[in-house]
């Protein structure tokens, strides 16, 4: 019961941990194009963050399988220290990197203490690395590729949308009231809808569908991080929420609260780094970014491929963002991301056989 709580605790934390690190994959095209502040990014992006978790319990249930079983063995699964070590390991590394401001994949960190975990347990014929290859490590090399070159090509279409608006302008007209002659001043409404863009005046209610769609998109992929990464850790921790007398749905529950929490109270710092440092991105880089992310990692989530949010977010916006130009993109910054998830899964691996090789010898 003991390894059930704490391992019940270090999922928990691991949520929290994701929340702070991956908000920022679904808001930070909204603050780095001007869009909006990041108070109301970040809390747009927990509210559908919170809704996407909830949701996952069954629209992406098949996840959970996915990390558990279908890597590793069952008599690895039936030890209650592995799962606290996976928790443990994952956690360490995600934290660490929202400290510094590196937004990583949780995905990854996950995978890695999943090997590092098991290689010190049972030693590397645990793992079923073909399973690991095609089905983990192969949509995250694929997916940032994939978003990069639908981000670049769906510029051009947020452009053509950009400008265009609906208005409703208040008018004057006048009217013969009586018919001797005599008029009268009317207010009389009009509606306006332009391709290239409206007018200013005053008293105009105005509408653009470009910005309604970036905060949709927004919200369609805070939604699908939530129905992706939530199952995710659940399964972790699933075995022991059973354990301690909790259902999955209580699983779900408890990490989604938790994911919530980091998102709101720790989700500035990487937020900040995407959206401003990567690239300098205009309205309609923005725009397109979030679009092809909201789709590629809604996608993956049907099919239950555990895509990384950070991988695809980053390589829509840098796909959008070159159609700007090359210098709009901060190679060096982009370089140390790429740097950080190169090393997330070995570091992640090193954490999780670590904390594997503690708590056999604490036992």
């Amino acid at each position: 019961m003991i390894f059930a709580l704490l391992t019940i605790l270090a999922t928990v934390t691991l949520a929290f941990a994701n929340g702070g690190n991956d908000v920022s994959k679904g808001v930070a095209t909204l603050v780095g194009s001007g869009r909006a502040s990041y108070r109301r990014a970040i809390a747009w992006g927990t509210l559908w963050t919170a809704v996407g978790g909830g949701a996952a319990l069954i629209i992406s249930v098949g996840l959970v399988k996915a990390f558990t079983s279908a890597l590793v063995g069952p008599a690895l699964l039936a030890s209650p220290a592995f799962p606290l070590a996976i928790a443990m390991g994952a956690a360490a590394w995600v934290l660490l990197a929202s400290a510094t401001g590196l937004p990583v994949s949780t995905t990854h960190a996950l995978t890695g203490a999943i090997i590092g975990a098991a290689m010190t347990a049972g030693g590397a014929g645990t793992i079923r690395w073909e399973l690991l290859l095609t089905t983990i490590a192969l949509p995250l090399a694929v997916s940032p590729l994939v978003s990069a070159g639908i981000g670049y090509g769906l510029y051009g279409v947020a452009a053509h949308l950009s400008p265009a608006c609906v208005c409703v302008e208040d008018g004057l007209t006048l009217a013969d009231v009586d018919g001797s002659g005599l008029a009268a001043a009317a207010a009389c409404p009009s509606v306006v809808v332009s391709a290239k863009g409206c007018a200013p005046s005053e008293g105009t209610w105005r509408l653009q569908p470009a910005d309604l769609g970036h905060w949709a998109a927004t919200a369609a992929l805070s939604f699908a991080r939530g129905v992706n990464d939530t199952p995710k850790i659940v399964a972790i921790g699933a075995l022991a929420f059973a354990a301690a007398g909790a259902s999955l749905g209580v699983a779900f529950a408890a990490s989604v609260a938790a994911m919530t929490a980091g998102s709101y109270l720790a989700g500035r710092r990487v937020t900040t780094a995407l959206g401003e440092d990567v690239v300098q991105m205009d309205k309609d880089a923005g725009l397109s970014g979030a679009m092809v992310a909201a789709g590629c990692v809604l996608a993956a989530s049907f099919y239950t491929l555990p895509v990384s949010t950070t991988h695809v977010s980053t390589g829509a916006i840098v796909g959008a963002g070159l159609r700007q130009g090359r210098g709009a993109v901060d190679w060096r910054t982009l370089g140390s991301f790429g740097l950080a998830w190169i090393v997330t899964l070995p570091v992640a691996a090193v954490f999780g056989g670590f904390a594997a090789w503690a708590l056999a010898v604490g036992s």
